[in-house]
């Protein structure tokens, strides 16, 4: 009887009319969501083809339904079933029409998300990894399939990194090489994902990351988004593994501490990143940096006070008269506080400083010995 009244829902399913489409996929999440419900072989295929028609229903609503099908979906149907379903989104997301790539790359996270960490796991990841770096590096893809496929990795990675082993090394080369992308958001999604994938690698692996954002960071010809991009890739990757990138601050705090100090004015964001990995390193790696500790007191109390655009060279009433005129002609170009962002590098450089003195408290006898006299001036 179960299998009659699904198969009755399937049916409408396919019809013409929107409505009857969406009270049928709102029958059928309600059945799959019953504990008893368990489809034979035949009723597991239509079940999984019906879904993924569905998702390319022109009625949002109804696509939207056929989503959330999906999460009882793959706990009810065998092995075979969840990994077709996750090579035919792939192609969808890979190949198919641009219209249909969102909702093909919300079920792939759907289904990611629902797959328990058992022998399925390892068929779908052995299918969806290269499926997956083909997205990232070819170079016929479109901006938005990296994208979207850099936001799936980076989910499979969060929740299957270590089950990938075998792939960590093939999946690091792919990722770096986007680092270097022309698209600020490929940069932005890589960064995320390469720290994903750095928890779960070995030390080898990771130093071979480090080495290459730290080359990149020491190249002066690089672009200056790239190099943001960069340092923000150092920090993640500390804050991913945490203790294990001590031996590796040789190589990236002497390049942050140069690009704090020699960044220009208009260049806020390159300081304030600088500062942010700094302080991941100061709270994660507090015995490797002891070394750097005195100079990232001085950096961080020197730019405290940092404001570009502060003068004491008043001018005289009178020449305030004089050129009054000339500066209310002149107002709309004027620069304005709107503008000033250096309030985000004193922030950075406050947080640095807190950290350095959570993680070496023997640091706050300095801290009075530079503060106090620039206080008392």
């Amino acid at each position: 009887m179960a299998n009659l009244a699904i198969t009755n829902i399937l049916e409408k399913m396919t019809g013409k009319d929107k409505d009857y489409r969406y009270m049928a996929t709102s029958d059928l999440l309600t059945e799959l969501n019953k504990e008893g419900f368990k489809p034979d072989a035949d009723l597991e295929i239509k079940l999984s083809n019906i879904v993924l028609q569905q998702l390319d229903d022109a009625a949002g609503d109804v696509s939207g339904l056929a989503v959330k099908c999906l999460a009882p979906l793959v706990k009810k149907v065998r092995d075979p079933r969840v990994l077709e379903m996750v090579n035919k989104l792939c192609d969808k997301l890979l190949n198919g029409k641009d219209q249909h790539r969102d909702i093909a790359s919300i079920a792939l996270k759907t289904i990611i998300s629902e797959i328990p960490s058992s022998s399925v796991a390892q068929s779908v990841l052995a299918s969806i990894s290269p499926q997956l770096i083909k997205g990232i590096t070819g170079p016929e893809m479109s901006t938005e399939i990296k994208c979207e496929c850099l936001e799936i990795l980076c989910d499979v990675l969060h929740k299957f990194g270590n089950l990938m082993a075998s792939d960590h090394e093939l999946l690091l080369c792919a990722l770096l090489l986007q680092l270097s992308s022309n698209q600020a958001s490929v940069r932005k999604k890589t960064v995320s994902c390469i720290a994903s994938l750095a928890s779960s690698l070995s030390d080898d692996l990771l130093a071979k990351a480090t080495v290459e954002v730290a080359r990149l960071l020491k190249n002066k010809g690089t672009k200056p988004e790239m190099t943001r991009t960069n340092i923000q890739m150092i920090g993640a990757l500390s804050r991913a593994v945490g203790y294990r990138f001590g031996p590796h601050l040789g190589a990236s705090v002497p390049v942050l501490i140069n690009y704090c100090t020699s960044a220009s004015e208009n260049d806020e964001e390159l300081r304030e990143y600088s500062f942010q990995a700094l302080e991941s390193f100061l709270l994660r790696c507090h015995r490797d940096i002891s070394c750097y500790c005195d100079e990232i007191l001085h950096l961080t109390l020197e730019y405290l006070s940092y404001d570009p655009n502060f003068t004491d060279n008043m001018e005289e009433d009178s020449d305030d008269e004089i050129h009054e005129e000339e500066e209310d002609d002149e107002s709309a170009n004027e620069y304005t506080d709107d503008e000033d962002v250096s309030w985000k590098v004193r922030r950075a450089a406050a947080k640095c400083l807190a950290a350095l003195i959570v993680s070496r408290p023997e640091m706050l006898s300095k801290l009075y010995e530079e503060a106090c006299p620039k206080l008392i001036r």
